[in-house]
């Protein structure tokens, strides 16, 4: 089984801020604050730690590596070739400093937990079998400490101990014939939200006592989800991303490409090399990051809004020349404000200078047109010095 060509969704936090440094963003590569290179087949999951330091990049080379956002150095690989492809990997923030765990899961459809250590590295801590097949999603419940699965048909709810160790709370699952593809916690972790791909449906369930609150169905298939507060962004698989309040399901906006979100702005990864940037309130289309080749799959997209601004981070998935590129707000600020309108590549750009010669065209049309008129010693000088000051310019 291989992963799904869905475009993922990922929210940032930002009001306005961040919708006009990035607004430009599709006219500028020099942006890129990182390209990250390791992985040597395509690039499924990122993951951005709380406090923005981390990033872990997993993939269908078996490995998952932790960066450095501050460096853009490699911290660690880790490799899990008895796994399969990494297919979901979430950051557990057991504690306030937010980047001492994650779990991740793989298509044999077993849950791995890491944590960090003294030397700074992180090392496995224990191992679940979770599904049948491949693990969808995972999502994780700072409030009671829990870690929540979805693949092979259904959710799984797993407490984490003291001993670092997962033990399941679900029983008496019913497994549906589609691939459960997102889930969330959702209701300050009173409640979990799961969505299935084919089907187009959404199973909301109560985790104490374990119950089905309710099912309902959006406009279309699912290929990918993202919660934020009372709304639900959902890849339709055909023409874009739509919003819908939660828990009516009722749609309130759609946007016209496919998904990731930031409050101010969401960020769409697309098969064509680009990520689009749309704004969260109006669904105006902002701009674009380029990432690489036209025909790279730009699937796995997250973001991160800290202290120093809004991170965002493109993974593309082709094997042979996966790569990962993380944008930077503050990186986008100060590349603004260097590009000023009277930069010296702006004076003789090429449409600059195809004005110039449609300007000198124009005075020799009117001096010909003067020069059959009688009056062309008036105009010589003037002539002479227009035509002299254009080409001086160009």
């Amino acid at each position: 089984m291989s992963l799904r060509p869905v475009m993922v969704i990922d929210l940032t936090a930002g009001e306005h801020k961040d919708e006009t440094l990035f607004s430009q963003v599709s006219h500028y590569r020099s942006w890129t604050k990182y390209t990250l290179t390791c992985h040597t087949k395509a690039v499924n999951v990122l993951a951005v730690s709380m406090h923005g330091a981390l990033l872990l990049t997993g993939g269908n080379d078996n490995r998952i590596v932790v960066w450095s956002l501050a460096s853009g150095e490699m911290i660690q690989e880790i490799f899990a070739p008895a796994s399969g492809f990494i297919s979901a990997i979430t950051w557990m923030d057991v504690d306030d400093q937010g980047e001492t765990t994650f779990a991740f899961g793989a298509s044999d459809g077993n849950i791995q937990v890491y944590e960090r250590i003294d030397n700074g590295l992180f090392q496995f801590q224990s191992i679940m079998p979770g599904h049948a097949g491949a693990v969808e999603s995972l999502a994780w419940d700072p409030v009671h400490r829990r870690l929540a699965s979805a693949g092979d048909g259904h959710p799984h709810v797993w407490n984490f101990t003291s001993d670092r160790t997962l033990n399941t709370i679900t029983s008496q699952l019913d497994k549906q014939p589609y691939i459960a593809c997102t889930i969330h916690f959702y209701d300050n972790g009173a409640s979990l939200l799961v969505s299935f791909l084919e089907s187009g449906e959404i199973f909301c369930y109560s985790i104490e006592p374990w119950d089905l609150k309710w099912r309902k169905k959006v406009q279309g298939r699912i290929g990918n989800t993202a919660l934020e507060g009372n709304f639900l962004l959902v890849s339709n698989l055909k023409d874009g991303v739509d919003k819908y309040t939660v828990p009516t399901l009722q749609r309130v906006q759609s946007y016209s490409h496919v998904i990731i979100r930031n409050a101010g702005l969401i960020f769409i990864g697309g098969d064509d090399g680009f990520a689009r940037i749309f704004n969260y309130s109006t669904g105006a289309f902002r701009g674009q990051l380029e990432h690489g080749n036209p025909s790279d799959q730009i699937i796995p997209v997250t973001s991160h809004e800290g202290r120093a601004g809004c991170t965002v981070v493109t993974g593309s998935c082709f094997n042979g020349h996966s790569s990962v590129k993380v944008w930077e707000e503050g990186e986008l600020a100060r590349v603004e404000d260097n590009l000023a309108p009277s930069s010296p590549s702006v004076v003789s750009s090429p449409t600059m200078q195809l004005l110039r010669f449609a300007i000198i065209c124009v005075v020799v049309n009117i001096a010909m047109h003067a020069f059959h008129s009688g009056v062309l010693s008036e105009l010589s000088l003037i002539f002479h010095d227009i035509v002299v000051s254009a080409i001086g310019t160009s």
